[in-house]
């Protein structure tokens, strides 16, 4: 397609692109690390698979966070929190 032509709208039957849902998957994060914690405490130590686990879950909340709030700022549903890190919300 050429980039001047404008975007087709989407076809009748076709589904409409859902957003993300961040706080479900920082949730779902945020549980992977919980259960790392509380395996590597039954077992009284860490293992290479459950230190793993709990990094790889804290990183994933959080950037899931971060992804959900700037994505939150852009869409306009957290004005006072844009307004608070002075980034004017969107008309």
């Amino acid at each position: 397609m050429n980039a001047s032509w404008p975007e087709e709208p989407p076809r009748a039957g076709s589904p409409l692109k859902r957003r993300p849902r961040w706080g479900l998957r920082t949730l779902g994060f945020l549980g992977l690390a919980m259960l790392a914690l509380v395996t590597s405490a039954s077992m009284g130590h860490h293992t290479v698979g459950t230190l793993g686990s709990l990094a790889f879950g804290l990183i994933g909340a959080g950037y899931c966070s971060v992804k959900g709030v700037r994505d939150a700022i852009e869409r306009g549903e957290i004005a006072t929190f844009a307004a608070f890190l002075g980034r004017r919300p969107p008309r």
